[in-house]
Formats: C-alpha cells, sequence, structure tokens
C-alpha cells in the first residue's frame, strides 16, 4: 500500500486521514555540497538521481549517519522498501540518537501494512524528539490505524500543540472522533482544519462523510460538491456524492458518481461497493453481483462489503450464500452486530 499525503482512504468510512508524506521526510540540514544536490533532486522528485547522489555521498563518508538517511528515503519514495530498511538501520546503528531514521523506518513499515512495527519506530522517533510535529503526526496515524484511537487523539493533539498552524492534526482528529460517533466534536476539528487552511479538500469530504452518518443528507451533498469544485476528479468526493445521490433515489446520478470515482481510482473498493449497491436499487442486479464481486476481490477483508453483498444475496433469495457472506463478515469481525443480528434475522426465518 503507499501512502501519499492527503490521499489515503480510512477504511471504516472512507473518511480521509493525512498522514506520511511522499515522497518520505528528511533532514533539511545541508552537511556538503554533494548532499545539498541530492537534496534538490529529492525536492523536484528525480527519485533515481537522488538515490545516485546519495549513494555517492555514502559511499565518500560511509559513516555518516544523515547520508544513510536520506539514501533510505529516496529509496523509500522509489518503493524500494527493503534497501531503505537497511539504509535506516545503517543511519541509526551510526547515531542512535538521530530519530528521522526511526520516523522514515515507521513510514516504510506502515507502507508495508506492518503497523506494530511501524508503531514501535513512530514511539522512539518521539522518545528521541519529543519536540517533532512529524514523529507526533505519524505516531496518531499508526495508532488511528490500530485502532487506539484515545492513544491517537494524545498524539494529533500533542502535534497541534507543536504546530498549531498545521491543519493536518485537526483533520485527522475529525477522521477519529466520527469514527467515535462524536459526531459535534468531528465536525469541530474539520471546520478547524478549513480555518486554518481553507484549502484543505480532505476536511469537506471528511464533513461529508459526517453529515451522511448523521442523516444529513443535503448537507453532505453540499460538502462533496464543494470538495469536487476543489478537486474535480477527487475519488472519495465522487464517491460520497454518489453514495449520498443514491440514498436520495437517484439511482442514474449514483452509478455515474461511482464510475467516475473508479476512473480515477480503479481499485478503490468503497466505490465498487457503493457501485454495487446503486447498481441493484436500479434492478441490474447481474452487474450489482459482479461489482460486489469485485468489491471482495479487492478488498477481502471489507465487513461492510461482506454484509451488504450478503444482504443483496437473500433479497434474491440465495439463504445458503448469505449465510456464507455473514459467517465471513463475523469471522473477520466477530464484534460486527450488523452481521451477527443480519444473520440471527436470517436464522430465525428460516426455522419458521
Amino acid at each position: 500500500m503507499k501512502v501519499t499525503r492527503n490521499n489515503l482512504a480510512w477504511t471504516l468510512s472512507v473518511c480521509l486521514l493525512s498522514g506520511m508524506t511522499a515522497p518520505m521526510a528528511f533532514s533539511e540540514e545541508t552537511e556538503s555540497p554533494a548532499m545539498k544536490k541530492g537534496d534538490e533532486l529529492y525536492a523536484r522528485l528525480k527519485l533515481k538521481e537522488a538515490v545516485e547522489q546519495f549513494r555517492e555521498v555514502v559511499r565518500q563518508e560511509p559513516d555518516n549517519a544523515k547520508a544513510h538517511e536520506k539514501l533510505g528515503a529516496a529509496l523509500a519514495s522509489s518503493e524500494d522498501y527493503e534497501t531503505a530498511i537497511l539504509e535506516e538501520q545503517t543511519a541509526v546503528r551510526l547515531d542512535p540518537k538521530y530519530f528521522l531514521p526511526h520516523v522514515i523506518l515507521g513510514q516504510v513499515y506502515a507502507n508495508q501494512g506492518k503497523f506494530d512495527q511501524a508503531l514501535a519506530e513512530f514511539k522512539q522517533a518521539v522518545a528521541l524528539k519529543p519536540t517533532s510535529f512529524r514523529a507526533h503526526l505519524d505516531l496518531g496515524f499508526a495508532l488511528t490505524h490500530m485502532g487506539k484511537f484515545d492513544e491517537a487523539i494524545d498524539a494529533y493533539k500533542k502535534a497541534a500543540e507543536i504546530n498549531p498552524e498545521d491543519a493536518t492534526p485537526h483533520l485527522n482528529l475529525g477522521v477519529i472522533y466520527s469514527q467515535k460517533q462524536d459526531y459535534p466534536q468531528a465536525i469541530k476539528e474539520e471546520q478547524k482544519a478549513l480555518e486554518l487552511n481553507k484549502n484543505v479538500v480532505e476536511a469537506h469530504i471528511n464533513l461529508g462523510n459526517v453529515y451522511a452518518d448523521t442523516g444529513e443528507i443535503e448537507k453532505a451533498i453540499e460538502e462533496f460538491r464543494t470538495a469536487l469544485r476543489m478537486a474535480p476528479i477527487h475519488p472519495n468526493a465522487h464517491s460520497g456524492l454518489g453514495w449520498m445521490l443514491d440514498k436520495q433515489g437517484d439511482f442514474k446520478g449514483a452509478i455515474a458518481e461511482q464510475r467516475k470515482a473508479l476512473k480515477v481510482q480503479p481499485n478503490f473498493a468503497p466505490a465498487h461497493r457503493r457501485l454495487a449497491v446503486a447498481l441493484a436499487h436500479a434492478g441490474d442486479q447481474k452487474a450489482a453481483q459482479a461489482a460486489f464481486q469485485d468489491t471482495l476481490k479487492i478488498s477481502p477483508r471489507d465487513v461492510t462489503a461482506r454484509v451488504e453483498y450478503a444482504q443483496f444475496l437473500e433479497k434474491q433469495g440465495q439463504t445458503t450464500e448469505a449465510t456464507a457472506e455473514y459467517k465471513k463478515a463475523l469471522e473477520i469481525n466477530p464484534q460486527a452486530k450488523i452481521a451477527q443480528d443480519a444473520l440471527d434475522k436470517l436464522n430465525k426465518s428460516g426455522t419458521k
């Protein structure tokens, strides 16, 4: 999973987290003209050239921890994660008190989906440099993905304290409060993000999701349309708008918006799932089933998709297949009440 700043779908409600940057962050300090040249290439996203430049610095200064750190960052941005890890580990060995290699290691592990290892690295980075905005932000990011919401809130609040002018902690706090169903606080945080930076498209998308969850469909549509005026091809905004149009009974419009989202991001599982629901509502059952199957190929552990597919199958009279999908959803998340309630209801109806 490649994580890029301001473009990461939060899987439970398709809110957006802003976390790790692309390219990876590294020290802005410059020790030599050769290092400065590498910095300039990296900043211009000439990653292959930056890697070669930092390799040359490492050859000349093999004990320079910052050179290894920067080489690792450039390699990570090129998605050569294994070599990047080796370079960052070398930087840690050369300078155990240097916090930034731990940040980059954490980012690499998170991009690989290894959140336990990412969390350990971010915690080490924070311990080494308690005033690092970057480290606290990434720590909150990892904690959120692990469902440790209260700890993530603390990390983001600390990041906001360190840099009160940055909208990102508030954007992410809004996502967490939404997951905790504290919608008034979620709205407050997203509005604070917009107060700090009116151009944060993701705040409008997150507000749209919050209003959708609270049943305020018109407000949700307004936020998604605002996001699309700012970013006309944003997949999350198109998908969110389509989701709301489906709720209003505009199935044709809903299908069109989900397809726009998928044109931009073909493997965006929530758009496939919402497309399937809209197609089913529009009466195209064959296409709906194919869309559900596409969703589960892309995201087989998506509990919501499993439940909605099971509900679809149940309506088609395929009770055996529906039961299997409800059970799969509960295997993924035994606490999924919607799946358990639906399964209980289906079993009860089958005994009559």
